[in-house]
């Protein structure tokens, strides 16, 4: 978009112009300079502070001098000061009341504090409306430095003074950090949420063909479709392949109804249900799901360490009760870990994964947090009851309550019903979470002829953690489908940091005790970066009370970045037992046409005496992500093909769009701008699309039509309040304007969410103010001129420019009239002819121009 210049800096531009023709003309023909010298001219140029927003300030320029108008200065800076009975009698004080000022011209001083400053009559300009005092004087006097640059038309303010209005803009922006990090959003204009009954939205796809020299070749087909039914976000995920029969069980399909606003169901899910359970579950749970506990996110304190692996360099995204809170990118081996922000409610914490460039793994797990803590005299509860999908069909239902007596400490109970379960269908159970003090952390919980459980956790400031878990089960139930007597567990984690690397370091120790034997393991892990490089080191060590020599190894892994955007990631297994190595991978990637990665490996695993060479190739298409992969061996070679991608559907508009990753369950936004020209806020077919328009938002994808009057937001989170920050700026005509840019909604699964922004086209009226003497007639500065519209409001106030002219960009279509201040005009004791004018501003694409106005005034006569 081009630049716009200012009207103000034009004119005051063409003004340098005329003065330096009109001073060549005196030297060359007059030879008189004295005929300019005293002359001055009196406009706006640019004011900049630190901080704060660039403004035309008044300014009058006299011998390449800038003389600064003290009162609009002052104004601006929200320094206290006032006018007397004239324009020279300004007195007022600097941030403190003792540190006082006045202005007294008739004797030509200035008095700051206890200082006197005499001035002369070439420091200051006094016209019938203004005092302009030389831009100098400001530093000298009140520490106020300027630096005017008369080629650029600017002047550049510097202090050491935090000024009111800094200060005001600094504590407004801690307020809003402030309000921000609790939550609290002030938009311009807040959406409500509808509940359609039926909505088409989103659709996932995915095809994976595998074929084997030495086993059988599988073809899956997968097929996701995500709608909105009866208000609920309805999601259906189908898997077909040609080694497993068609079944249930492998399908997905729920409905989730969600209602933050209500005080009995806040969430209703039917279908495949998450539940929580304790008793060992090998098949989905048909089935429905009521709870009141609200989807929206309620930090409590403190956090939870979690640790994990994934394929090397994979970036995991962790999700808090369906709300994103952190990413992070996996070590050369896979290895990651997140600080989960403790929530009230139950925290249910779920990860995906993608890969660097652009893979996308669907699985996601899902982990619960052992502490689930409820603000005080708050009571949560979820019930859950369906059918196994297992051969037996066992009867399942699970309820739970939690109420929180302090903010700190939540107990609850309930109870869970399993048929299959021999030692009792009915387990009852009690629960309860407490924090003993800052950073130490108790959760328990005892389910009757089960099991009962206690982990204590305790976390320095210097995030040195150390986490003590037992379990101890009852030897004859048969929920839990393991034998298992006893498990403990202790684990020390800490943070390494020095200018050469940093890691993450943690030692622990697992204990599970049987009937006839004990199982003990231990593990050491370093991950971090040393050097630049990333690196794991783990060793593993397995202790049983059969055997006398346990079993110990170490695993490194590192990641290189090589030249010409190579990465090589080798990786070794020591057998400690053995004494020889056990298993070597060596990688080699590099980046393919911008969208793709080429990578080759090697692995020799020597117990197995089995080595393979792979080469792959994955590329991302706009529409879909594709890969092939070739592993070949000396005891068997594989080949995997895939690709997978998304469809998305705006019903609203009819707009269709295609996507590389997955988009069920997310949300999206649809932005349509457009020209209110009757003012109504509300879309008419006959107003036109408004092309370009931008937003500041960082989250999710933005796509725009082809002529760029239709804005697509997708891959968001659903259920959140999202802001949508639009840039006025971005409009490519200085007369669109957007009244409420800040806009706040709540997101919505499987569809777009369709909003319309009005853009108002404004009107400009300008025209010149004159003044009348005995001397001739001449434009004046600093007249206040007043716009009133057809109800007899005051929609416009401003000043006129040093030569009389004035201008005003903001008017909406309609009658007006324009008239001078009547107060002003009775301080300076002058009358105006016309003592009004009327004008209308049409209705128009690109807005109105009304230029012909003007007024003389003049002394009026007793």
């Amino acid at each position: 978009m081009p630049e716009l210049i200012s009207s103000h800096k034009l004119y005051a531009e063409n003004k340098i112009l005329e003065k330096s023709f009109l001073f060549l003309i005196a030297l060359l023909f007059l030879g008189n300079l004295n005929i300019i010298a005293q002359e001055y001219d009196e406009f706006p140029v640019e004011l900049r502070v630190k901080n704060l927003e660039v403004i035309d300030m008044p300014v009058a320029i006299k011998d390449q001098e800038a003389y600064i108008s003290v009162s609009d200065l002052f104004d601006y800076l929200n320094l206290k000061n006032e006018i007397g009975s004239k324009p020279a009698d300004i007195s007022g004080f600097i941030i403190d009341p003792e540190n006082s000022f006045k202005f007294d011209i008739s004797l030509s001083k200035i008095q700051y504090k206890e200082n006197s400053f005499i001035i002369s009559e070439d420091d200051y300009i006094l016209t019938s409306t203004t005092l302009y005092l030389k831009s100098s004087l400001f530093g000298k006097i009140f520490g106020l430095y300027t630096d005017f640059n008369f080629r650029n038309l600017s002047i550049k303010l510097t202090t050491a003074i935090e000024l009111p209005k800094v200060k005001e803009l600094r504590l407004e922006s801690m307020r809003k950090n402030l309000n921000k990090v609790r939550g609290v959003i002030n938009p311009d204009t807040l959406i409500e949420r509808k509940y359609p009954s039926f909505r088409a939205g989103m659709a996932d796809w995915s095809v994976v063909t595998t074929q084997q020299t030495d086993g059988f070749n599988d073809n899956r087909f997968n097929l996701g479709l995500g709608t909105m039914i009866a208000g609920g976000e309805t999601n259906i995920l189908l898997n077909y392949s040609t080694k497993i029969p068609f079944q249930s069980k492998n399908q997905f399909y729920q409905w989730k109804y969600v209602n933050n606003n209500s005080k009995i169901f806040k969430q209703v899910t039917a279908g495949k249900i998450f539940t929580r359970a304790t008793s060992s579950l090998f098949a989905p749970v048909v089935g429905v799901q009521l709870t009141n506990t609200p989807i929206v996110n309620r930090r409590s304190f403190g956090s939870y360490t979690l640790t994990d692996v994934t394929d090397p360099r994979w970036t995991v995204e962790l999700y808090v009760n369906n709300v994103m809170i952190d990413f992070t990118e996996a070590d050369a081996s896979g290895f990651f870990s997140f600080e989960v922000p403790l929530m009230y409610g139950n925290t249910i914490v779920n990860l995906r994964f993608y890969g660097p460039y652009g893979e996308e793994r669907t699985e996601e797990r899902i982990i619960n947090i052992p502490y689930n803590f409820i603000p005080k005299k708050e009571l949560e509860y979820t019930l859950s009851a369906g059918i196994v999908e297992n051969t037996e069909n066992d009867r399942f239902s699970r309820f739970n309550m939690n109420y929180g007596l302090t903010n700190g400490f939540t107990i609850g109970g309930g109870v869970e019903y399993l048929s299959d379960v021999t030692s009792g269908e009915m387990m009852p159970f009690i629960n309860s979470s407490l924090r003993i003090a800052a950073g130490l952390l108790f959760s328990g919980e005892y389910m009757y002829g089960v099991k009962s459980e206690g982990l204590l956790s305790y976390r320095t400031p210097s995030n040195f953690q150390i986490d003590l878990n037992y379990i101890n089960y009852n030897k004859d139930q048969t929920a839990i489908n393991y034998n298992y007597l006893e498990e403990r567990k202790i684990s020390l984690s800490l943070p390494i940091r020095t200018k050469l690397f940093s890691a993450y370091s943690r030692f622990s120790i697992d204990q599970i005790v049987l009937p006839t034997t004990k199982f003990t393991s231990a593990q050491f892990l370093l991950s971090g970066s040393f050097f630049g490089i990333s690196t794991n080191l783990t060793t593993y060590g397995l202790f049983n009370d059969r055997t006398s020599n346990p079993s110990i190894y170490s695993t490194i892994s590192q990641t290189y970045n090589l030249p010409h955007q190579l990465l090589f990631s080798p990786q070794l297994q020591y057998d400690f037992s053995a004494n020889s190595v056990t298993n070597m991978i060596l990688r080699l990637e590099r980046p393919f046409l911008k969208r793709g990665l080429v990578n080759v490996g090697f692995e020799n695993n020597f117990l197995r005496k089995a080595h393979f060479f792979e080469i792959g190739l994955r590329y991302n298409l706009n529409f879909a992500q594709t890969s092939l992969t070739s592993r070949i061996g000396n005891l068997n070679s594989t080949f995997v093909e895939s690709a997978r991608g998304s469809l998305l559907l705006d019903d609203q508009t009819g707009y269709i769009t295609v996507n590389d990753r997955s988009s069920i369950g997310k949300g999206a936004v649809s932005i349509i701008p457009f020209l209110d020209l009757n003012n109504n806020n509300k879309f008419d077919e006959m107003e036109p699309g408004v092309p370009g328009l931008k937003i500041k938002n960082m989250g999710g994808n933005v796509t725009y039509n082809k002529d760029k009057t239709q804005l697509r937001i997708y891959d968001l989170q659903p259920y959140n309040q999202f802001m949508i920050h639009i840039d006025v700026l971005s409009l490519d005509n200085i007369a669109w304007k957007i009244e409420k840019p800040v806009i706040a909604l709540e997101t919505v699964p499987n569809q777009f969410k369709t909003i319309y922004v009005p853009v108002k086209v404004l009107g400009e009226v300008s025209g010149m103010v004159f003044i009348k003497d005995e001397n001739g007639t001449k434009g004046q500065g600093r007249i206040s001129v007043n716009i009133i519209n057809n109800k007899n409001e005051l929609v416009g106030e401003f000043l006129t420019e040093g030569d009389g002219y004035f201008t005003y960009l903001g008017l909406e279509p309609g009658q007006y009239k324009a008239l001078i201040n009547p107060e002003q005009l009775d301080n300076l004791g002058y009358s105006s002819r016309p003592s009004e004018i009327s004008f209308p501003i049409e209705q128009s694409e690109f807005g109105d121009i009304v230029d012909d106005l003007e007024f003389v005034l003049e002394k009026k006569t007793d």
